[in-house]
C-alpha cells in the first residue's frame, strides 16, 4: 500500500488534478463553456476554486472548492442518437467531450461511428500538453455491451479498463493520441469513461558564471627606423561572469622603447565589456621583435591569455628590372619590359619611372599609364606599391641601322627617397638576304657532250656579311668532270665548294664542266646553308639528255 500512497501524495503536492472526458459519437459540437480546477500557474501561483455552471446539475456543484484528488472522473451515454438526459447518469458528473486546462487539454474525437448492434465505432482519445507535465497516465474504462476490437497504440487491458504505459514527460505543445475501436453487442446507451492524471513541473532556474578573457594587440606589421607608432591593446570579457581585479602588461622587446606606461590596472570588466589600451612606442633599432601581451584576473587564475603583434623595422627599399632583346634585326620592334617591385617593408607612393632612350632608335609605344613621351624618353608614375608588390610596363622601339644600344631606367619613390636603375643591351643586325642561282649552258645536250653550269650566291643585304657552304649533286645522266674552283672537291657525283664569305651586296660564282652519259632527264641539285639559316636552301636544274 505504501508505494500507493506515495504516489497520491505526489499527486497532491504537484496540485495535479485528474480528468475525466464525456465521448458522445452523435454530439460533435463542443459543450457549453465551464470552470474548471484552475492548475499551477508558470508563475507559481495556484487556483483551485471549482464554480459550478448552469448547464450542470448539483452533482457538479458537490464538488469541494478546494478539491486536490489527483483524478476526476466522469461518464456519459454514447450512442447513435444520445439524449441530453442521458449526459447526466448516476455514474458521475457529465462535462462533455473536451477539457481544458492551463496544463493540458483532453478530446475525444469520434473516428468511425455505427448506430447497429454488431458494428464497430472509431474514437480518438488526445491529450495535448499546455505546459511541461510529467508522469502522464491515461486509461479508458469501457460499459458492458462494448466490446474492445483494438487499440494504437496497445493499451494492456484489466477486465473493461485499458491502461497505457505511463508517459515520462510531455513539453507544451506535445500531442499524444490514442485511438480506440469498439464493437456493440446489444440494444443501449453505453458510456465510456477516460481517466487522465499528470504530475504539473515546477521549475527554477539557476545560474553559474565564469569569466573568459581575450586579448587582441595590433600594430603596424612594418615601421621605418626611427619612427615613433603605438601599439593598440584591447581586452574582452568573453566570459558569464565579471572579471575582478583584471591587470593588463605588455611586454617590450628590446630594440623598442616606449614613453608611456605599460602595465594598466582595469579593475573589474564586466561580462560583454571591452577596455583598449595605447601603448606608444619609439623604432630604436632594426629587426623583426614579437611584442607580447597578457591579462590576469584574481577570479580567474587559471585563464591566461596572451596576444603578439610582430613588428618589422626596416628601411624602405625598390627595385627595378629591365629585360629585352640581346639581338634583333634592324626595323623590327624590340620590347622592353620595365618592373618596379616594392622589396621593402613599407608602402612606397609616388614613384616616378624614367625610361631614358637610346641615340638612333625611334619610339614606338609605351604602356606606362599617364606617362609623358619625348623623342630621348618616358615618363611615367605608379600612384602606390605595397610590399612585395611588383608593377610591370613596356617601351617598343625601332632602328633603321645596325648599332649596339643601350636603354636605361630609373624608378624613384618620392615618400621614402629611394630609387633604383636597370639597363638593357641590344645589338641590331642588319637581316641577311641572299639569292641562290644555278643554270646550264646548254639544253637538251647528246650523249657524250659537255655542258657548263654556274653556281651564283649574291648576299642581296645590306648590313652584314654571310658565310656561304655549297654542294652539288648530279644525277645518273651526268658526270661532273672539272671545276673553276680549284680548293673544290669531286666526290663521284657530288661537287663540294669550301666555305666563303660574302660582303653586303656581294657575291661568289662557281662552274662546273660535267658530260652528258645517259639518256634521260638528268637533275642537277645545288644545297646552300649558311650560319643564320636554319636549314639548306635547295635549288634543282634540269637537262634534257638524248
Amino acid at each position: 500500500m505504501k508505494p500507493k500512497f506515495e504516489k497520491n501524495m505526489r499527486a497532491l503536492r504537484g496540485l495535479a488534478f485528474g480528468l475525466a472526458v464525456l465521448f458522445t459519437a452523435g454530439l460533435p459540437a463542443k459543450p457549453p463553456a465551464q470552470n474548471y480546477p484552475e492548475y499551477p500557474h508558470r508563475d507559481g501561483s495556484a487556483q483551485t476554486t471549482v464554480t459550478a455552471q448552469p448547464a450542470y446539475d448539483q452533482q457538479v456543484q458537490s464538488t469541494s472548492s478546494t478539491q486536490t484528488a489527483a483524478s476526476w472522473q466522469a461518464t456519459t451515454t454514447t450512442t447513435a442518437a444520445a439524449s441530453p438526459t442521458a449526459s447526466r447518469s448516476a455514474a458521475g458528473p457529465a462535462i462533455g467531450p473536451r477539457f481544458d486546462s492551463n496544463l493540458y487539454t483532453v478530446e475525444k474525437i469520434p473516428v468511425r461511428t455505427s448506430s447497429q448492434v454488431g458494428e464497430e465505432n472509431t474514437y480518438l482519445l488526445r491529450v495535448t500538453a499546455l505546459a511541461d507535465i510529467t508522469d502522464v497516465n491515461i486509461s479508458e474504462t469501457l460499459p458492458d455491451g462494448l466490446n474492445l476490437v483494438s487499440t494504437s497504440p496497445t493499451a494492456t487491458r484489466d477486465g473493461r479498463v485499458l491502461r497505457w504505459a505511463a508517459i515520462p514527460r510531455m513539453s507544451a505543445g506535445q500531442i499524444e493520441e490514442k485511438t480506440i475501436v469498439v464493437k456493440t453487442t446489444r440494444e443501449g446507451d453505453f458510456l465510456t469513461t477516460s481517466k487522465v492524471c499528470i504530475d504539473p513541473v515546477v521549475q527554477l532556474a539557476l545560474r553559474a558564471g565564469t569569466p573568459r578573457l581575450a586579448l587582441a594587440k595590433t600594430g603596424p606589421a612594418t615601421i621605418e627606423l626611427g619612427d615613433r607608432f603605438s601599439y593598440s591593446i584591447t581586452v574582452t570579457n568573453n566570459g558569464t561572469a565579471d572579471a575582478a581585479d583584471v591587470v593588463v602588461v605588455d611586454n617590450l622587446p628590446q630594440g623598442l622603447t616606449s614613453s608611456g606606461p605599460t602595465t594598466f590596472t582595469i579593475g573589474t570588466l564586466a561580462v560583454g565589456e571591452s577596455r583598449t589600451l595605447n601603448v606608444p612606442v619609439t623604432a630604436a633599432n632594426a629587426g623583426e621583435y614579437v611584442n607580447t601581451a597578457s591579462v590576469t584576473a584574481s577570479n580567474a587564475a587559471s585563464v591566461s591569455t596572451r596576444a603578439a603583434s610582430p613588428t618589422r623595422i626596416v628601411t624602405s627599399r625598390i627595385q627595378v628590372e629591365k629585360t629585352g632583346p640581346d639581338r634583333i634585326f634592324v626595323h623590327r620592334d624590340a620590347t622592353y619590359n620595365i618592373t618596379v617591385t616594392n622589396v621593402g617593408d613599407v608602402a612606397l607612393e609616388n614613384i616616378t619611372v624614367t625610361d631614358s632612350l637610346p641615340k638612333n632608335v625611334t619610339l614606338v609605344s609605351a604602356s606606362g599609364s599617364k606617362g609623358s613621351q619625348s623623342k630621348d624618353r618616358v615618363v611615367w608614375t605608379i600612384p602606390s606599391l605595397a610590399p612585395g608588390q611588383s608593377l610591370t610596363d613596356s617601351v617598343v622601339i625601332t632602328s633603321s641601322q645596325p648599332q649596339t644600344t643601350t636603354n636605361s631606367v630609373t624608378a624613384r619613390a618620392a615618400n621614402a627617397k629611394v630609387s633604383d636603375t636597370a639597363s638593357a643591351t641590344t645589338i641590331w643586325e642588319g637581316a641577311p638576304g641572299v639569292l641562290t642561282e644555278i643554270f646550264d649552258n646548254v639544253d637538251p645536250i647528246r650523249i657524250g657532250d659537255e655542258v657548263v653550269y654556274t653556281i651564283r650566291i649574291t648576299n642581296q643585304g645590306a648590313f652584314r656579311e654571310v658565310n656561304s657552304q655549297v654542294r652539288v649533286i648530279f644525277s645518273d645522266e651526268i658526270n661532273p668532270v672539272s671545276i673553276t674552283d680549284q680548293t673544290a672537291t669531286i666526290n663521284g657525283k657530288e661537287v663540294v665548294f669550301p666555305d666563303v664569305v660574302i660582303k653586303p651586296k656581294g657575291a661568289t660564282l662557281f662552274k662546273i664542266h660535267a658530260k652528258a652519259v645517259r639518256s634521260g632527264v638528268a637533275t642537277t641539285r645545288l644545297e646552300f646553308n649558311s650560319s643564320f639559316l636554319p636549314r639548306p636552301i635547295v635549288k634543282e636544274e634540269t637537262t634534257f639528255v638524248y
